[in-house]
């Protein structure tokens, strides 16, 4: 009996287009155009694994991971551009499966931890520091730290490129950091105690999702980004470095 091909609701079909950012997920090209001053959708539901699979994709696919026993379920659908969707149905091929696989488990990952910001505040002295951060600021150069921590507490899941990042961010600034916050406590103490609980409980959430240091990595990063306007991307990634090793991220 084959399975019926759902009609998505108009927010259904909102939810998968802000998921993928309305861009293609494979090549990149934009899920929309503009014709007659109208905003006109530019792409296709795609299922991961297929609705109605034909006796050689139930064989090449019997080994694969599946995110969703439903074959409807949205963990299992993605819009794609047509051209894309064409090439990724016919013929299905493992590669391209496993490919579309981890794209969509990273967005639903991505998906589930920013649903959770509202339920994590953060305090207003952290645009302080990445304020002061953005200055063009001559302390830095005798204000070197070893980050001696960051060997001890990374795993597989963080990968080298990104370590180094960290370990030469804690380097350069954590000292910068730190005296930063000792001047904020001044005026309000225990201030840095509190934001640095605020990290620590948005990071146990993140090990809610995955233990993916790299995914925990960049969804703190996220995480403040968005919580602070969006102000430096560069200066949230050095944050999070500092609470990686100051043990907030990473504990």
């Amino acid at each position: 009996m084959s399975n019926y091909r759902k009609k998505y609701s108009p927010n259904e079909q909102l939810l998968l287009y802000s998921q993928v950012e309305g861009i293609c997920p494979i090549c990149t090209k934009p899920l929309y155009y503009e014709k007659c001053r109208q905003v006109h959708k530019k792409y296709e539901i795609a299922h991961i694994y297929p609705l109605n699979p034909t006796d050689d994709e139930i064989n090449i696919l019997k080994n694969e991971k599946r995110l969703s026993d439903d074959v409807n379920s949205l963990d299992n659908v993605i819009p794609l551009c047509p051209e894309c969707h064409e090439r990724f149905d016919k013929p299905r091929t493992v590669e391209e499966y496993q490919s579309l696989y981890k794209i969509k488990e990273a967005l639903i990952l991505k998906s589930k931890i920013m649903n959770s910001y509202s339920l994590f505040n953060i305090e207003e002295e952290i645009r302080v520091v990445l304020h002061k951060l953005n200055l063009d600021n001559g302390e830095l150069a005798k204000l070197e730290y070893k980050a001696l921590k960051i060997d001890q507490k990374a795993n597989t899941s963080l990968p080298p490129l990104l370590k180094r990042q960290i370990k030469n961010d804690v380097t350069e600034y954590f000292k910068f950091i730190q005296n930063i916050f000792v001047e904020i406590d001044k005026e309000t103490p225990n201030k840095f105690n509190t934001l640095a609980a605020q990290v620590k409980s948005f990071y146990f959430k993140c090990m809610q999702s995955t233990s993916n240091q790299e995914e925990i990595y960049h969804s703190v990063v996220e995480w403040i980004y968005n919580k602070t306007g969006k102000y430096s991307l560069r200066a949230c990634e050095i944050i999070t470095s500092f609470f990686v090793q100051d043990c907030e991220v990473f504990s």
